[in-house]
């Protein structure tokens, strides 16, 4: 999977990326190897205002599927990350479950089929 982080508005110290990387692994444990890429986009959107402007947006593209976008604005950066990663991980999930139930009713047609013209 490729992996790409940018901050808007936010000082990078390191901890932040090490934090994503840690998530993104156990968040997509599972289905790590589906994914051909993945977008982190993390901003405060009021500045040192303060409030709920902490956001974390991702776009995963998994492989032969549609691309998955997913933000969360949270009051803390790791909120949001935590929430934003959450949610994608269950989109995800859900896509590749719906694709293999597909499959196995496609290779059931093909084998009914195929049983039906031997016959």
């Amino acid at each position: 999977m490729n992996i790409n982080i940018s901050l808007r508005n936010l000082s990078d110290n390191g901890e932040i990326i090490n934090y994503i990387d840690h998530r993104l692994s156990f968040a997509f444990a599972r289905t790590f190897d589906k994914i051909a890429h993945a977008s982190i986009t993390l901003s405060n959107i009021n500045g040192p205002k303060g409030g709920i402007d902490k956001q974390c947006q991702i776009i995963l593209k998994p492989i032969g599927m549609r691309k998955i976008v997913v933000s969360e604005k949270q009051e803390s950066l790791r909120q949001a990350i935590d929430q934003c990663l959450h949610r994608a991980s269950q989109c995800l999930n859900r896509k590749v479950k719906r694709k293999q139930v597909l499959f196995r009713k496609q290779q059931q047609k093909a084998t009914l089929h195929s049983v039906s013209l031997v016959s």
